[in-house]
């Protein structure tokens, strides 16, 4: 075959009809080839790639830009302090915060819509609030560790209030154009990494915060209970944790649905329990442990003992739940059912555990049990769907 001969594929219009053509109507491809497979993806001229990222860079940048200023102003502040109360650091971090979330917002709106395929208005709702809060999260987060190193290396600059206004346009600038790439990067990995670093972040952050360095030797709910300091954040913790999840269930079920083999009567069982395993989670949370207010503390008693019992039932039935499943994950299911068994054994009987490894031990358990399920189902989508033949003429 010549070089120069040209060779044209098809592929099935129900295929073609799910791609995002967003140049003009004209119907035209981007192909390349990566590791012996070529990717097929809307073409997007350079000029419409440009007047997109400047758009999201500049709106954001020149408007918390222009809040700063005006800030400075109403301040009668000549000169800006790095970080400390009005300084570039303080601003920049809200202002990044408040445009980050409109940015991102926007941007699944307009951008995202085809990665989030949830069919349901209220889960499609209640997803879209939930990652546009837990980005924004992370967009504070990050932000505010990157100016207090940034402090630690310029530590006691101060500068006038049109360069300091300008360096907060360019940062809130550049976090609003990260948030508009994370909306469009929207899948199941983006949602389970959100929700692991919400997760162990918030846990982490309510550890280190507890004025009460022993609480270790009490139990670890106490982390959640009126006698800390800052309980408030570890059951927030829970309870944001537990939307998030809810959100990757809905978005893997929505896509394994669009599947007729698998809209069955065992993978709506399965989404029931995995939806109520959430809820519980969350309730978990919701539900502070204070034993001076009886009814609380039973019910946050009771949510707690019937994640477990929901997490055995997962267990027990994922053979009949989900007969895709491989051996090697039924094995590794009850592997980590035997583990939860033993850290029993280990706690209440042979007493080698004390409360607080046993509560860390069981709930990274079950984490980690949830997260692998997860992580099938999104395997069991992709070896099954979309696959079809395609012609070379």
């Amino acid at each position: 075959m010549n070089k120069n001969e040209q060779v044209n594929i098809s592929i099935p219009k129900r295929a073609f009809d799910k791609l995002y053509l967003n140049n003009g109507g004209k119907n035209k491809l981007l192909a390349r080839i990566d590791n012996n497979r070529i990717i097929l993806q809307a073409k997007e001229t350079k000029t419409e790639a440009q007047t997109q990222s400047l758009r999201w860079f500049m709106v954001p940048g020149l408007l918390a830009g222009f809040v700063a200023l005006v800030n400075f102003f109403i301040q009668k502040t000549d000169y800006v302090k790095l970080s400390g109360a009005n300084s570039i650091s303080q601003i920049t971090i809200y202002l990044a915060a408040l445009f980050g979330f409109i940015t991102f917002l926007i941007a699944l709106l307009l951008l995202g819509r085809k990665q989030l395929v949830i069919t349901s208005r209220l889960a499609k709702f209640r997803s879209i609030t939930t990652l546009s809060i837990a980005f924004t999260l992370l967009d504070f987060s990050l932000t505010s560790y990157f100016f207090y190193f940034v402090d630690l290396a310029f530590h006691g600059v101060i500068l006038d209030r049109y360069t300091s206004s300008a360096l907060i346009a360019g940062f809130v600038g550049i976090a609003s154009y990260l948030m508009m790439n994370a909306a469009q990067s929207i899948d199941f990995s983006t949602i389970t990494t959100i929700l692991i670093f919400t997760l162990v972040g918030g846990i982490f952050f309510s550890m280190i915060n507890n004025k009460h360095e022993d609480w270790w030797q009490i139990n670890f709910s106490y982390l959640g209970s009126n006698l800390s300091n800052n309980w408030w954040q570890f059951n927030l913790t829970l309870i944001f944790s537990a939307m998030i999840m809810l959100t990757l269930i809905d978005y893997i079920f929505s896509l394994i649905f669009q599947i007729p083999q698998f809209f069955n009567t065992q993978m709506k069982v399965l989404r029931l329990l995995l939806a109520a395993t959430s809820i519980v989670f969350g309730l978990v949370g919701a539900f502070q442990n204070n034993r001076s207010i009886i009814w609380l503390h039973e019910l946050h008693w009771w949510s707690a003992n019937a994640l477990v019992i929901l997490v055995l039932i997962l267990i027990i039935g994922l053979k009949w739940l989900l007969p895709n499943a491989t051996r090697e994950f039924l094995l590794t299911a009850y592997g980590f059912a035997g583990l939860l068994a033993l850290s029993e054994i280990l706690f209440q009987t042979v007493h080698y555990l004390s409360l607080t490894a046993f509560e860390i031990i069981s709930f990274s358990l079950s984490f980690g049990l949830l997260i692998l399920l997860m992580q099938n189902l999104n395997t069991l989508y992709i070896e099954n769907a979309e696959i079809f033949t395609v012609e070379i003429k």
